[in-house]
């Protein structure tokens, strides 16, 4: 490979020290009027000035050396190209919010002389407006609790499924994501558009289980002023809005079917019309649906329709669960331990409290694993979670169940069940007990969540139903009470 020696045609190249950047394929009298390689953040900041083409190349072992090399991207020219292993999707992750408009993978088996060119090639294309890296790199210490987004895969089962989200990434096809509730189906999601070449453009996830029915076409595709009432501006649909980037649809099997025949022709044609409006609005949107239920059951039922599943199955990805990823417990335990977003405070958790994690099933996955190491926090003394500090089951939850003096803690104190008695009357038939029961467990959700949606996950039912059981529970409380103040 030739190339002239003037700095149009070179490359500022900052290998980040310490992260193991095989810099063999880039040394050698070949590469000595193209490459200009160093470790050093300033002779890299001062040839930048000069040299058009920047890269930063990154290493596998980059974890070691995460808050360097966060400071390193931070500092890194807007144009500069980042260069990093093939699979490492936690990587390509950390490049998107740290907004970069691009990065190139390579593995030992690379055509070094192709990766060049591309950096080479990129210093020449356009800028594209992005997000200030200050801005994606700051957040705030102690977020909202929807704000915490951990992205921990370490174990074997993960990287595989990581692996195959990268490939899908490089293609521009709808994907389907499919695993129990709380498994990180809008993580996974996120880290796909981050590793495709939209990662620059906007991504906006709904949840369709949290749309007010009535609103849900106005919320897809728009409204134009006047069209209805309420409808006091245009206002663009979510399609319109995440042009150019993605839009991920969580819970997609609890769209309503009278919205799904639009849906999929919106899909199918790429363009459409908002409320009120003939003229259909084109845009350029990949999409990606995330469902906990079984979408093929639904479909049998008439609940969902066929032609709109195979439409967003045109590639599906299974995330296990969390039990079946046992290194990502351990890892996750200790990053939400150590995490000051997680309760305020920061703590260390000791190898038998990991022990007993990896004993536990996790039926809520990592969403359940977040509430665990929560409650442990509020309960640990001395800023080490032991595995007495470990409470499983927050329905059962009491303050009786809380030994009298601090520093008392033991399993049995914290982890035994309570007991519960129903009292059903003689006369009390099977369905009014039913209900009876039903109308405990509501309630007994509704104190240990933050919201409905916490709860009805917790529930095992939609968001949707459980509004309704809640309008019909209450319901029938008021003309109970009515009928004895008759009486």
């Amino acid at each position: 490979m030739s190339k002239e020696s003037d700095t149009s045609q070179q490359l500022n190249v900052l290998s980040v020290r310490g992260t193991g950047f095989p810099e063999e394929y880039l040394c050698g009298s070949s590469w000595e009027l193209i490459v200009q390689l160093t470790q050093a953040p300033e002779v890299f900041a001062e040839r930048s000035a000069d040299i058009a083409a920047s890269c930063v190349a990154v290493g596998p072992a980059w974890s070691q050396e995460e808050p360097y090399l966060r400071q390193v991207l931070e500092g890194a020219p807007e144009k500069a190209v980042i260069l990093i292993p093939a699979g490492d999707l936690t990587l390509a992750h950390l490049i998107g919010v740290s907004g970069f408009d691009a990065f190139v993978t390579y593995s030992d088996n690379s055509d070094w002389v192709a990766l060049v060119d591309t950096a080479l090639s990129y210093a020449e294309a356009p800028v594209t407006p992005t997000k200030s890296r200050s801005a994606a790199l700051s957040m705030p210490s102690i977020p909202s609790r929807g704000q915490r987004k951990q992205v921990v895969f370490s174990d074997p089962v993960s990287k595989a499924m990581l692996a195959l989200v990268q490939r899908v990434a490089q293609v521009d096809v709808t994907a389907l994501l499919s695993g129990p509730s709380g498994v990180g189906k809008e993580v996974v999601a996120q880290i796909l558009h981050n590793a495709s070449a939209r990662a620059s453009g906007p991504f906006i996830a709904l949840n369709c289980s949290a749309m007010p029915e009535h609103l849900v076409e106005s919320i897809l595709f728009g409204h134009m002023k006047g069209s209805f009432t309420g409808a006091v501006k245009d206002q663009p649909g979510i399609f319109e809005e995440a042009h150019n980037g993605t839009l991920f649809l969580d819970e997609v099997g609890e769209l309503p079917l009278h919205i799904q025949p639009k849906l999929l022709r919106v899909i199918q044609e790429r363009k459409a019309a908002r409320i009120g409006s003939i003229r259909e609005v084109s845009f350029d949107v990949r999409l990606v649906a995330a469902t906990n239920r079984d979408l093929i059951e639904l479909v049998k039922r008439g609940e969902f329709r066929e032609d709109l599943l195979y439409r967003l199955n045109a590639f599906h990805i299974g995330i296990p669960p969390l039990r079946e990823r046992p290194e990502d417990i351990r890892q996750l335990a200790i990053s939400f331990a150590a995490s000051e977003q997680l309760a305020g405070i920061a703590m260390q958790i000791d190898e038998a409290a990991i022990q007993q994690l990896l004993q536990h099933q996790w039926p809520g996955n990592v969403r359940e694993l977040d509430n665990v190491i929560c409650r442990a926090k509020v309960l640990a003394i001395h800023n080490v979670i032991q595995p007495e500090h470990l409470y499983f089951d927050a329905l059962e939850f009491s303050p009786a169940s809380l030994p009298g003096e601090p520093g008392e803690f033991t399993t049995s104190d914290i982890a035994k069940p309570q007991g519960r008695e129903h009292f059903i009357q003689s006369d009390q038939d099977l369905v009014s007990a039913k209900e009876q029961a039903e109308w405990q467990l509501i309630q007994a959700a509704l104190q240990v969540t933050d919201s409905k949606k916490e709860a009805a996950e917790r529930l095992g039912i939609s968001p949707r139903t459980l509004r309704h059981k809640l309008q019909k529970l209450k319901a029938a409380e008021a003309d109970s009470t009515q009928s004895m103040g008759a009486s």
